[in-house]
């Protein structure tokens, strides 16, 4: 097994440690395995999109908070965005808006999500991204 193969299986093998439980619980296991195959059949070009992609949000995350407004440009770009990683991740056929706005409050219900949105963009970034992804969503 190659060094690339190697990154995702331990990315997907990782997030199924993390995530995984409350993952199947929520979306079921038909879903998840889905994900998990979507992140395994990555190219390169595409996993280093989804890296590139990741670093966007944590940025764009700040630069809306700093506007104060959950429902302005800055954060319609940060849902796009968003869903554009979530998209990535679920494969098509897979995303919903309901189960975007299930995971979005996922964020706030689990102590994991709101360390790594709260350290990537400072304290009340996951408030903040779910009440921009809620106005996006609606």
């Amino acid at each position: 097994m190659g060094k690339y193969e190697a990154l995702k299986r331990n990315a997907i093998e990782e997030n199924e440690r993390m995530y995984g439980r409350e993952a199947r619980a929520r979306y079921g296991d038909d879903a998840v395995d889905a994900a998990n195959e979507r992140l395994a059949s990555l190219s390169r070009d595409e996993w280093d999109e989804r890296d590139r992609l990741e670093q966007a949000i944590k940025d764009q995350l700040r630069a809306a908070m700093a506007t104060g407004d959950p429902a302005g440009d800055a954060a319609r770009e940060l849902a796009q965005m968003h869903e554009s990683w979530i998209r990535l991740h679920w494969g098509e056929g897979h995303y919903s808006r309901e189960a975007h706005c299930g995971l979005a409050q996922m964020y706030l219900a689990d102590e994991r999500f709101r360390v790594y949105y709260d350290t990537a963009a400072g304290e009340g970034a996951t408030e903040f991204l779910v009440a921009a992804l809620e106005s996006y969503l609606a």
